[in-house]
């Protein structure tokens, strides 16, 4: 198995992170969510002459990338940080480099539960995360794309306690697709984890006795 940059193994065979080498994945992970691309990260390294894992001069934009996908890094780096990174990746995939515009890309989901949990502090979308270890987690995407930058206060909520919840709001022992689409507008969550429900509002016809 070929240990990541950043690491090495040690008498007993566990990884265990080398200080030097952290540092430069964590001034990575800052430089690119900076704003600088690929090919400036590596400028910046070169400036800096700090050489690639392999002991070049240059770091290629392959192993930049590889380096900022590895999730392996989460604690080198932080949470927060890491998925900052992926959801920065993503928006920059759906740029087209020769014209510098927006990509028309379509976005859905299936999941009922997609779009339905606001973020009381400001306002976006919680999103469905996946974590290294397999946990479900959901947070709130203004915060994992901009970290505490734009969202300081959202908590993360962990997928059974977000149906659990759901389930109590509803009286209901499972959720039922019809049952949340047909009653709930949003649900909004507060900084204590507090879920206050949206009902959809219905105007129904009088009619003649």
């Amino acid at each position: 198995m070929k240990i990541p940059y950043g690491f090495q193994q040690n008498l007993a065979g566990a990884l265990e992170v080398i200080p030097q080498q952290a540092s430069v994945i964590q001034e990575i992970y800052r430089q690119y969510l900076s704003g600088k691309s690929l090919g400036g990260v590596a400028d910046f390294l070169f400036e800096q002459k700090i050489p690639s894992p392999s002991g070049k001069d240059r770091w290629g934009r392959s192993v930049l990338d590889g380096l900022l996908s590895n999730s392996k890094y989460i604690g080198i780096v932080s949470f927060d940080d890491y998925y900052a990174v992926q959801a920065e990746k993503g928006r920059r995939s759906n740029i087209d480099e020769s014209t510098n515009q927006r990509k028309a890309t379509q976005y859905y989901s299936k999941d009922v539960l997609s779009g339905l949990f606001v973020c009381a502090e400001c306002g976006a979308v919680y999103w469905r995360i996946t974590k290294h270890d397999g946990e479900i987690i959901w947070r709130c995407s203004n915060k994992v794309k901009h970290g505490k930058r734009i969202c300081q206060h959202a908590p993360s909520i962990s997928e059974a306690t977000l149906k659990e919840t759901l389930c109590e709001i509803l009286g209901t022992d499972d959720i039922e697709d019809v049952m949340v689409r047909e009653k709930l507008e949003s649900i909004s969550i507060s900084e204590d984890g507090t879920f206050t429900p949206n009902f959809i509002q219905r105007e129904f016809e009088v009619l003649p006795l």
